[in-house]
């Protein structure tokens, strides 16, 4: 994790007056460590899954929620290739500035990497993630991650499952779904 990778998170967080929280907690290694603890703090909402993948010479950060599965064939189409895989660690560090487990749903300043969001997120009240620290996670109004990635700089492409095997993509972020206990205060 970079230091200035994470302030300039918490920047952005100011700058967007985007409301947020944060819990300090032992170093996590992956999404289901982090969702752990932020559980244990009572914390509810979308955990997130941040994947960096490489195809066709080209960094694509995939952000989702922990619990949903990734599988990269479904992004065949958008990253124009049958050949993709997951970045390796040392790629990560080079590209995100970030380790694996830290790396938050976007990097300011990393326009050589692709971002793609999980629609899915916006249908909880709260998103929460690493920012670029792996002792820290942030949690956020879902509501606000459009906005936060505007103030980044960063132009998301937005993916939600069609039912049918496939993602649907949209550079317009989905109109939020919540289910009754997503809404409550």
């Amino acid at each position: 994790m970079t230091t200035e990778t994470s302030t300039e998170i918490f920047k952005l967080l100011q700058a967007a007056a985007v409301e947020h929280d944060v819990l300090e907690h032992p170093p996590v290694a992956g999404c289901e460590d982090s969702l752990a603890l932020r559980q244990a703090a009572g914390w509810t909402g979308a955990s997130s899954k941040c994947i960096l993948f490489h195809a066709k010479g080209v960094f694509h950060l995939v952000a989702t929620t922990s619990e949903r599965s990734i599988n990269a064939r479904r992004f065949k189409k958008q990253f124009k290739t049958k050949n993709i895989r997951f970045a390796t660690p040392e790629e990560v560090l080079e590209q995100t500035g970030c380790t694996v487990g830290s790396v938050p749903p976007f990097v300011p300043g990393a326009h050589a990497v692709r971002c793609y969001v999980d629609g899915d997120i916006l249908a909880q009240r709260y998103f929460m993630f690493n920012p670029a620290d792996p002792t820290r996670s942030v949690r956020i109004q879902s509501r606000d991650l459009p906005r936060l990635l505007q103030a980044a700089g960063v132009h998301a492409v937005w993916f939600t499952d069609n039912g049918e095997g496939s993602f649907d993509f949209s550079e317009e972020a989905p109109s939020p779904e919540r289910g009754p206990e997503d809404q409550a205060g």
